[in-house]
């Protein structure tokens, strides 16, 4: 690919700005669009409302059997997805107001929280990293360094995990685990599959995506950013302990880490003792070295 190309696509956005609109030539306001199964999906959720409010009495406030019946409406878009989630996702802002539950200004208050500020830096984080192949980059580099000469299995486990490990700390663990399996499959590919594939690399495969699957909730105990259960107990703690001192980004890293990093080498050393027996050297050698793997640092260009 010519150099020009690869400034020109650095350059290019995240998200596409202006996405071609396809010109219809049928009227979209025809009678036979609107009588459809997705147009009685969308008025089912008001249907339902409806019927909730019309027939379901509570002993307590008005307010809770207005909250049952927002809910019933926002599930059924939810389960039926007449029209799009984030727009469902947005429902509560006009839906609460409207049926006296709570007013706009607090629901708009709870979309722009600080637990809800974190994951969605989190996912843009996950993008820039993703765009610009940060997360390859990161694990070729680490697992050349560990790969030794010959191949040191468990050191090679060891880089693979540990990448994973790191990335997890910083972003959605989920999103993470979604970026480093290709990464870990990528090195695998070079190896033999099918009848000639022995047991040595075989049980090596298998330690790789145990490594890479588990790795990815181990770095995310480290860090608020690394998982969403770390979010919710701390939304959850400032609910309930409104006076007391909130659970800070370093409170839970000073908390979290030395934990995470203890479990991450027992969880290495088991897959070790599992899986890497003292033949698997010899016989990933044939496959796996680090030229091999610079040469594919080298393919992803400066």
């Amino acid at each position: 690919m010519p150099a020009g190309d690869n400034s020109d696509d650095s350059k290019a956005p995240l998200l596409p700005i202006n996405e071609p609109v396809e010109s219809s030539s049928s009227s979209p306001f025809s009678l036979k669009s609107l009588i459809s199964l997705r147009s009685f999906y969308v008025v089912l959720g008001p249907i339902l409302c409806t019927i909730v409010c019309a027939f379901v009495k509570f002993d307590g406030p008005v307010t809770s059997r207005n909250m049952l019946a927002v809910l019933a409406w926002v599930f059924s878009w939810w389960l039926t997805e007449a029209v799009p989630m984030p727009i469902t996702s947005m429902a509560p802002l006009f839906l609460f107001p409207l049926f006296g539950i709570s007013s706009a200004d607090s629901v708009a208050h709870s979309y722009m929280d600080d637990v809800i500020t974190l994951v969605l830096g989190s996912f843009i984080l996950v993008l820039a990293v993703e765009r610009y192949n940060i997360h390859r980059r990161l694990a070729l580099n680490i697992t050349s360094r560990f790969c030794g000469e010959p191949v040191n299995p468990p050191l090679l486990l060891l880089g693979i995990c540990g990448t994973t490990f790191f990335l997890s700390m910083w972003m959605h663990n989920v999103a993470c685990a979604v970026m480093m399996m290709p990464v870990a499959t990528g090195i695998l590919q070079r190896l033999p599959t099918g009848p000639t594939q022995s047991t040595h690399i075989r049980d090596f495969c298998r330690a790789v995506i145990l490594g890479v699957t588990f790795a990815t909730p181990i770095g995310g105990m480290s860090t608020l950013t690394g998982t969403g259960v770390n979010l919710i107990l701390v939304a959850m703690y400032k609910g309930s302990y409104p006076d007391a001192e909130p659970i800070g980004y370093n409170t839970w890293f000073f908390f979290g880490f030395p934990l995470a990093v203890l479990i991450f080498f027992a969880f290495w050393a088991i897959l070790c003792l599992l899986y890497l027996s003292r033949g698997s050297s010899q016989a990933l050698s044939a496959y796996l070295d680090k030229t091999h793997l610079k040469r594919e640092l080298n393919l992803l260009g400066i």
